[in-house]
């Protein structure tokens, strides 16, 4: 099972990775709130970055992450949005007004 099937196909099609969560910030807090009404636990994220020519990585978004194992699902749902646009914030006032792309990617707990 891929990270993307904890979402649903809208959001799936959205994510520039073929297994994880990796969405714009808009999408990303879309799915943070059906993942909380799924009862699916958030572990964390990390800022990734798009060029423009397509290429896919951390760049200067790597520092932007957080682990929320110790909380309960609606706690790491309301972290998650908390600090995603808190990076988002922070990213653009670094980084924007250049033509790559801030990205999150969303680590949840796989159904057992």
């Amino acid at each position: 099972m891929s990270q993307l099937d904890n979402i649903p196909p809208h959001l799936q099609k959205r994510s520039i990775s073929k297994g994880e969560i990796v969405l714009p910030l808009a999408d990303a807090l879309e799915a943070i709130n059906y993942l909380e009404s799924q009862s699916t636990l958030i572990l964390g994220w990390e800022g990734w970055v798009k060029a423009p020519d397509g290429r896919v990585g951390h760049g200067s978004a790597g520092y932007l992450n957080t682990f929320t194992e110790h909380l309960s699902v609606a706690e790491a749902a309301a972290d998650a949005r908390k600090s995603i646009q808190a990076g988002a914030l922070d990213w653009q006032e670094k980084h924007g007004g250049g033509a790559d792309a801030l990205h999150f990617c969303i680590t949840v707990r796989s159904p057992r």
